[in-house]
């Protein structure tokens, strides 16, 4: 692992930011799909400026993370994924860290995240204590290839002392 970035903002994703946010998730397999006939039902169709975060170095966006809010108390994360030549410095778990203060600040308690890979499966059960809740199909090629379910984890919101 190389050592934790300095100089790393976070921020609400600008319109402006958008081509290099979606780069970012297609090197993951995580872009937005828009609906059509070989995808009628997507992962994900697009991103909400005002639900998505940016992780930036000297203006360059370099991860990202997203959520959407079910109901009053109950969010879902959407995307998180960092540019694989800043992958291992700290920015996915700066950009978690915020996304979760937010969803606090917005009173949310309970937090479910879906996950594919094996190692982020492991980082938010460590890092968050998130439990692992059970899987749901995927409803077409998105993620890491050749997995065809996601890991359901959830997380009871505490509030920050």
């Amino acid at each position: 692992m190389t050592a934790p970035m300095t100089g790393i903002d976070i921020r609400l994703m600008r319109p402006d930011d958008l081509g290099r946010v979606v780069e970012i998730l297609g090197c993951w397999g995580m872009a937005p799909v828009a609906p059509g006939p070989e995808h009628s039902d997507t992962e994900r169709s697009g991103l909400e400026a005002g639900r998505t975060l940016v992780a930036t170095m000297k203006d360059r966006v370099v991860g990202v993370a997203s959520y959407v809010i079910e109901s009053e108390r109950f969010a879902v994360t959407e995307s998180l994924a960092v540019d694989p030549a800043w992958v291992g410095r700290g920015i996915g778990l700066r950009l978690h860290r915020a996304r979760l203060a937010a969803l606090r600040v917005q009173g949310i308690e309970k937090v479910r995240t879906e996950a594919d890979r094996p190692r982020t499966i492991a980082w938010y059960v460590k890092h968050f204590g998130y439990r692992i809740a059970g899987t749901v199909p995927k409803k077409h090629a998105f993620g890491l290839e050749g997995v065809t379910e996601w890991t359901v984890l959830e997380l009871d919101l505490q509030p920050e002392n």
